[in-house]
């Protein structure tokens, strides 16, 4: 089978190698679509996220798709040819925390694409029966690769604790700033205020429905936030950029005893808080960690259509193809919100 690995900064190659054997418990799936994640990126940049750091190759991947192509022992749920959602953390169950239901902080958790895991940009992984969600026939295998990123909005969106009078304001409407913009509508609450520089972005957040758009090219986003909320601040500002800049922002456009939800991923792995405004408002602050049970809430959302996932997909390769993909989304030009890799059309 084909095999894309990461050797190194910026150094894909294809490989071919024995299609793998699902062991007990097991599926083997038939990749189709995964989406070109920010967090991809870092490693293909990087090499590293935080003190997580490249050292054999590696297969990125983990918003991904796919086909049932064959079952090992045990397996009792799935049948060959159903379409599958791939869950791409596998939590160890017995640990204090998975015990609690925070899967998504279990201590080592393997995760797609995450050394010493290998991800989904390769045509067949084998993956616990448990770890896959059978797909409804009205989504496509794009929009299934995209519940991953709705996952974590919604998640970021629970951990808001959001009233549904409150206001919101999102610094970065990527595919998460998306998601989460998406959560927070589709479950109710006042107005939403999005900031993004790029114009394709927020043309589809006006579209996701956002109240208000700031450029932030134009206008500084926490004055704006502040004459949008009649000089109060947001209750909840969602951090999904990354970006230097954007916890400051976040900081000075949340109200006092306002909330911040952090998300974003940044490239120094430091946020650096403004820690006057920081102390004087006495904001809360939650720190995104993926998604954690969300995904079955995306597909419920998707499939009564008041989410969008399918907008998310701008632009399609093949696996060959996957270096423009990852040089595309770095660049964040031509519109992209997700490129994705088709690895089995």
């Amino acid at each position: 089978m084909r095999v894309l690995r990461l050797h190194g900064l910026r150094d894909l190659r294809m490989h071919d190698e024995p299609i793998p054997t699902p062991a007990s418990g097991e599926a083997l799936v038939e990749v189709k679509s995964v989406g070109v994640c920010a967090s991809d990126v870092h490693w293909y940049n990087e090499g590293r996220i935080g003190s997580v750091v490249l050292s054999d190759p590696l297969v990125l991947g983990h918003e991904a798709s796919g086909v049932v192509a064959e079952l090992g022992e045990g397996c009792s749920v799935l049948s060959p040819g159903d379409k599958v959602a791939i869950e791409p953390a596998k939590p160890c169950m017995s640990c204090e925390w998975c015990k609690s239901g925070h899967f998504n902080v279990c201590p080592g958790i393997p995760f797609f694409g995450t050394p010493p895991t290998d991800g989904c940009y390769r045509e067949y992984v084998c993956w616990p029966e448990g770890l896959l969600l059978r797909m409804p026939d009205v989504l496509t295998y794009d929009e299934t690769a995209m519940l991953e990123p709705m996952a974590v909005g919604l998640y970021a969106w629970q951990l808001a604790k959001m009233q549904r009078t409150e206001s919101a304001a999102i610094i970065g409407a990527g595919a998460i700033g998306l998601s989460t913009l998406q959560a927070v509508r589709a479950n109710g609450t006042g107005r939403i205020i999005v900031s993004e520089p790029i114009p394709e972005r927020r043309h589809l957040a006006r579209k996701l429905g956002a109240d208000y758009v700031i450029d932030p090219n134009t206008a500084d986003p926490t004055e704006a936030v502040h004459q949008l909320t009649d000089g109060r601040g947001a209750d909840v500002v969602f951090e999904c950029a990354g970006a230097e800049n954007a916890i400051p922002q976040a900081c000075g456009a949340a109200r006092v005893l306002g909330r911040l939800v952090i998300v974003g991923i940044p490239d120094t792995d430091c946020y650096p808080f403004d820690a006057a405004v920081s102390r004087r408002k006495e904001l809360t602050a939650a720190f995104v960690r993926r998604s954690n049970m969300t995904t079955e809430m995306s597909v419920e959302l998707a499939v009564k259509k008041k989410i969008d996932l399918a907008c998310y997909v701008t632009h399609r390769f093949p696996l060959e193809d996957a270096k423009q993909a990852m040089e595309l989304m770095q660049s964040k030009q031509d519109g992209v919100i997700r490129p994705v890799i088709s690895v089995h059309a």
